[in-house]
């Protein structure tokens, strides 16, 4: 097949500037990318007088990994890099882990730095982005120059990773450069800086400065480079496609699919009014009404969270077993219910906060980090080996116990000050260390005594959606803002679809009702607001309780997510229109699967936007080619040459407060042997 020189398909000019780039430091033990202070020492690597050993080992076809290991004799500090260079995509990966071997502390080890190195290349651009913070100008990507002597310097706000920074980079040059994540679900630090023939980077753990007691351990953030030749647009797809086959979890082997999740239940805060029997009942009107459910969705509020007044508060955490009043027979019978349409059962916990009222603030002071007596909120404090194993134990129960298939963390409060709170001068930075380690550990040991189980992330919305926390996870809940502020969602999507193919979306539409108002879902099944919600996960988000809405309507746009969702999860991504929040225009974008021939163009008119009609030049098409567009909802069809939609675009026309999807393929073009005759090797992996 013919492709244009932008198609994201690895390039040996890939592979070779990531082997330029990194092979210099990796080469030699000595200038390994990372640096430390030791006493009034700075080092960088792992210096020849540390006896450095290396082992290298293939794992599969896709990557192979080294380790290189050194003492200091004098100290008893050890060192131990292991990274990963892939072999499929030009991306290496690296972890720098220090123990002390001796039966005395160490000195001062501090500015623990996971990557110190400087990378060549013409006037160097740095694309960033603020994270996730409860507000529309969260998720803004920014580009800024550095040339020599400008400098920035990032770091997420309170601890949770994606809290006001986002740990995810693009630096470019010309007609070159690489992708960076920080891979740390604590509070990292990172550093670009413009020199004279490139950037300087740095970035680590933000405050490290402690000593090791005799068989500690500690860790630095986990590094992912990947470089590229080429645009940013090629630079965006190629980490799209690494991301889908190294980083997005599996569920029993296979890639995760698109889902459709549902939920119903009472009035009352969150799911505080959930019962077995409206659980039960509510799945049972999902089936009857025809929405044909994947997940089934409790979120805060199961467990006794009852006040002194008999209210229930879903934020009084800490007791994780059902509610014995509203669930006697535990959470069982609401999979089994959910299992019957074939849906896995989805349970919100958030067992890093623990209240004063619950048995754990009582029975374990000794595992909770607090920063006042006053405070309501402790952190459960998993860099304790003992505390982790009790947490591990008994949500691994529960999850049996419940037939849980998509256990959901949320995490409603930032954790630094307890981390930094009471730690002792040479001992900063610990409690974070431990604690991440301790997390890691924890999801790794869930899905380990869990085969097929998923995890969700969530902290406060999109706080906590590091690297090392989505090879774990899938972010399902990416902001607690805007869920039905079409103009802020969709810009939102503008950026995530660059780097976090999976997520979640609902159908909600505060263009007709405020986000406050209880007729809210009055207008959440028009098609509009299922065309702002396209995502891996889609959550239809009307009121199972009331029998007036349009479930035809409904069942259509499912359909037709349905039809959509895979080529959004897989498909190499164009935004047609840039990112913007403004109300008063469209918003375009396109996602190609070009080794299958086919993908999807969605347009959006906002409900403001004067403008009848829209030409996008689409990507990615294979020159010469002939492709059927198709709208499913109207039926049209366009037979259109790529030559045709190069020179004059494809143009939308729809009415404000409306959107459309074109699905497409490649049409086979007479000189190729009929469709019988060939073989696609795609349809046989």
């Amino acid at each position: 097949m013919k492709r244009t020189d932008q198609t994201p398909m690895v390039r040996p000019e890939d592979m070779a500037l990531c082997r330029r780039w990194t092979g210099a430091y990796f080469d030699d033990p000595s200038r390994l990318p990372f640096s430390f202070r030791l006493g009034q020492e700075t080092i960088h690597g792992i210096p020849d007088s540390w006896h450095p050993k290396v082992t290298s080992r293939l794992v599969d076809a896709s990557f192979a990994e080294t380790t290189v290991r050194g003492i200091d004799d004098r100290t008893g500090l050890a060192v131990q890099v292991e990274a990963r260079v892939y072999r499929d995509f030009p991306v290496v990966e690296w972890v720098v882990l220090f123990s002390n071997t001796h039966d005395s502390p160490t000195p001062i080890l501090s500015d623990l730095q996971a990557l110190d190195a400087a990378f060549a290349g013409r006037e160097p651009v740095l694309y960033h982005c603020n994270g996730d913070f409860y507000n529309e100008e969260g998720y803004t990507p920014t580009e800024t120059p550095l040339p020599k002597g400008k400098s920035l310097t990032f770091a997420p706000n309170g601890g949770r990773p994606c809290d006001g920074a986002f740990p995810y980079y693009r630096v470019r040059f010309e007609g070159c450069g690489l992708t960076l994540a920080v891979g740390w679900p604590g509070q990292w630090s990172a550093n670009f800086a413009g020199t004279e023939d490139g950037v300087s980077v740095r970035a680590g753990q933000e405050q490290t400065h402690l000593r090791l007691l005799p068989g500690e351990s500690v860790r630095t953030p986990r590094m992912t480079l990947m470089a590229w030749t080429g645009d940013t647009e090629r630079a965006v797809n190629l980490w799209r496609r690494w991301y889908r086959a190294h980083v997005l979890p599996r569920s029993e082997g296979r890639p995760m699919p698109p889902m459709l999740a549902s939920a119903g239940t009472d009035t009352g805060e969150e799911f505080t009014a959930a019962t077995e029997e409206n659980q039960l009942r509510y799945q049972e009107e999902f089936t009857r009404r025809g929405v044909d459910f994947d997940v089934w969705w409790i979120d805060a509020g199961w467990y006794p969270c009852k006040d002194a007044e008999g209210h229930r508060h879903w934020p009084r955490t800490g007791t994780w077993v059902p509610d014995p009043e509203r669930f006697p027979r535990g959470l069982k019978p609401v999979s089994e219910g959910a299992a019957k349409t074939g849906a896995r059962l989805l349970i919100w916990f958030e067992p890093e906060r623990v209240t004063k009222e619950s048995a754990l603030f009582k029975e374990h002071p000794d595992w909770l980090l607090r920063t006042t007596e006053e405070d309501n909120n402790a952190l459960l404090n998993l860099g304790l080996p003992a505390c982790r194993e009790w947490l591990t134990d008994h949500v691994c129960g529960l999850i049996r116990e419940s037939g849980i298939g998509i256990y959901r963390q949320d995490f409603n409060f930032p954790p630094l000050a307890y981390w930094r709170t009471h730690e002792a001068e040479d001992r900063r930075g610990m409690n974070e260390n431990l604690y991440v380690q301790g997390y890691l550990r924890y999801w790794d040991d869930l899905r380990a005594r869990n085969p097929g189980l998923w995890i969700d992330s969530c902290a406060s919305g999109g706080r906590r959606n590091d690297l090392e926390t989505m090879r774990r996870s899938v972010p399902l809940h990416y902001t607690d803002f805007g869920y039905g502020n079409h103009p802020v969602k969709l810009a939102f999507h503008h950026t995530l679809f660059e780097w976090i193919p999976y997520f979640k979306e609902c159908t909600l539409s505060w263009d007709v009702s405020g986000p406050d108002d209880d007729t809210r879902f009055d207008k959440a099944v028009d098609s509009f607001a299922f065309h702002c919600a396209m995502a891996a996960m889609l959550f239809p988000s009307f009121d199972i309780r009331r029998d007036d809405y349009d479930t035809a309507v409904v069942r259509q746009m499912v359909g037709l997510w349905r039809q959509a969702a895979p080529i959004l999860l897989d498909g190499d991504y164009y935004p047609l229109t840039p990112f913007s929040r403004d109300p008063f225009r469209w918003v375009a974008w396109q996602f190609d699967r070009p080794e299958r021939g086919d993908g999807m163009l969605q347009g959006i008119r906002l409900a403001a936007c004067q403008e009848q009609t829209l030409t996008v030049t689409l990507r990615g098409l294979e020159p010469g080619a002939e492709y059927l567009f198709e709208n499913p909802e109207t039926g049209e069809q366009r037979h259109l040459s790529e030559a045709d939609l190069s020179r004059d675009g494809f143009t939308l026309s729809l009415p404000p407060r409306s959107g459309a999807i074109w699905l497409y393929r490649r049409v086979v073009k007479p000189s190729e042997p009929p469709v019988s005759e060939r073989t696609d090797p795609q349809e046989h992996r």
